[in-house]
């Protein structure tokens, strides 16, 4: 009742205002202050309407409105049906919380390693589980997916034992970023892992 009475006002309101720019501009130069005049008094009943409507006796229906919003929000609510709905949007946005929280995390691990190793690129992915309330992070698994910015030349392949020198050199530099990523974000490097990207 008092939302509908308040959305009248405002189109009649927004109406009027509209109509006397309308007037305004068409009217000619030496009657403008004349016409303002007018339309301020024709104004000036459109906001005192509503305040006399109260005073006429729509104080009665605006204390009626109030008291059956009071009475909504009061009454007496299903404690387990309540209970349900807050234990679900509870977990909703903690589940939101967390997806947050580890697409931050992933780009933060990326920005970090970027900034130290500038010809990579890097793709992180964590396994966690994060408690809000106590704030603490439980890293379960780091996946650090590395691939190069620089233009490589065609390798030969070769099928023998040399095959094993090229591993041992990416796997030196492996071991480089999983150092680097452990100590920079407090992770035993048991937790992370380092592979090449499909490039």
């Amino acid at each position: 009742m008092f939302m509908e009475a308040l959305k009248k006002f405002v189109i009649t309101l927004v109406t009027v205002l509209i109509f006397m720019s309308a007037v305004e501009m068409i009217a000619p130069s030496k009657m403008k202050k004349y016409i303002k005049f007018v339309l301020g008094l024709i104004l000036i009943t459109i906001i005192l309407n509503p305040i006399l409507q109260i005073v006429e006796g729509g104080e009665k229906n605006f204390t009626d409105v109030i008291n059956n919003y009071e009475q909504v929000f009061s009454k007496d609510r299903d404690t387990a049906n309540f209970d349900s709905m807050n234990t679900l949007s509870k977990s909703s946005t903690d589940d939101e919380r967390k997806k947050a929280f580890v697409a931050n995390f992933n780009k933060n691990c990326d920005n970090i390693l970027k900034n130290n190793f500038k010809d990579m690129n890097f793709k992180s992915e964590v396994d966690c589980d994060v408690d809000f309330s106590k704030v603490a992070i439980n890293v379960k698994k780091l996946r650090i997916g590395i691939s190069s910015n620089k233009i490589n030349k065609i390798k030969k392949i070769v099928i023998s034992k040399g095959a094993d020198e090229n591993n041992e050199g990416k796997n030196a530099e492996y071991s480089e970023i999983a150092d680097f990523a452990s100590n920079e974000l407090n992770i035993p490097k048991e937790k992370i892992e380092v592979y090449g990207l499909e490039e």
